[in-house]
Order: structure tokens, then sequence, then C-alpha cells
């Protein structure tokens, strides 16, 4: 997996800019500049309204003690949209453009929770343990006549004389 991502990574430019040259090449240099640099711009502003949106559900849903983990959800995925409306390209603007629905954003929350605790699950192990709390004393090995048996505790009170 982590080496399907990184070869997406790598290939995302040589994409982008194959499109960039196709698209500009059908309406112009400059006008393909000018809609890269505008769906940035839109996608943004949207992405900032969305952003706070979701920072005031976030609270309100703290105020009254309720879960905020669609929030989170939201929050998480209109950084990711952020990030790919920011980089210059129109693969990546549409990657973008399809995380400002919120319908999708839960979708992948979902499905991503569900890998990480399938993957959390295979691997944890709990030990089934019984815990007894009680006292217990131990037995004096040493040669001091009169005390058999004593407490641990004993042993400090004996240093601090």
């Amino acid at each position: 997996m982590p080496l399907i991502i990184l070869l997406l990574i790598l290939s995302l430019p040589v994409v982008e800019l194959a499109i960039l040259i196709d698209i500009g090449g059908e309406i112009g240099a400059l006008s393909t500049v000018g809609l890269c640099l505008l769906t940035a711009a839109v996608g943004l502003s949207i992405v900032r309204m969305q952003g706070m949106r979701v920072f005031q559900d976030m609270q309100s849903a703290t105020r009254q003690g309720d879960a905020i983990g669609a929030s989170l959800v939201h929050g998480f995925f209109l950084a990711i949209a952020g990030i790919f409306l920011f980089i210059p390209g129109f693969l990546t603007d549409f990657v973008g453009a399809l995380l400002l629905i919120p319908p999708l954003r839960l979708g992948l929350g979902k499905l991503g929770m569900a890998q990480f605790v399938v993957r959390r699950g295979a691997g944890s192990h709990t030990r089934s343990s019984v815990i007894i709390e009680g006292e217990y004393w131990e037995e004096n090995t040493r040669s001091d006549p009169g005390h058999e048996l004593h407490h641990p505790a004993e042993d400090t009170d004996r240093r601090e004389n």
C-alpha cells in the first residue's frame, strides 16, 4: 500500500502537466492559467466557509456534550480538500471539489475508520487475567530472633529509626 501511494504522488505532477497542456491547447495558455487560479480561489473560499461551519458545529457539540466525530471527519477532509485545491491543476481541483461534498466526506470517513478498526483489531490481543487484591506477608529469612514473619512495611519503619 505505501508503494502505491508513493507511485500516485510521483505520477501526479506528470498527469497534471499532461492535462494542463491538453486544455491549454484547446482554450489557450492564459485562459488555462486563469481557470486554474479561479478554481483555486473559489475552492479555497468554499473550504473556508465550510470550515467555519464545521468549527461552529464542533463547539456546539462540545457545549452540549455530544460526540464530535463527524465534525472531525468533516474538518480533516476539508483540510485535504484545501490542499488539493491549492495545488495547481485540474485533477487536484476535481478531487478537492469532490471532497467539498459532505456526504462523500462522511462516507470516506466511515471507510477509513472501518479500515483502521479492521487493521487495528487484527493485531491486538488482550490477555484475560484475574487480579486479586490483598496484602501479603514475607517470611523472614534473616536470623532475627522473635520475628518469624513480618510485614514489608515494617522494613521502612526500621529504616526511619
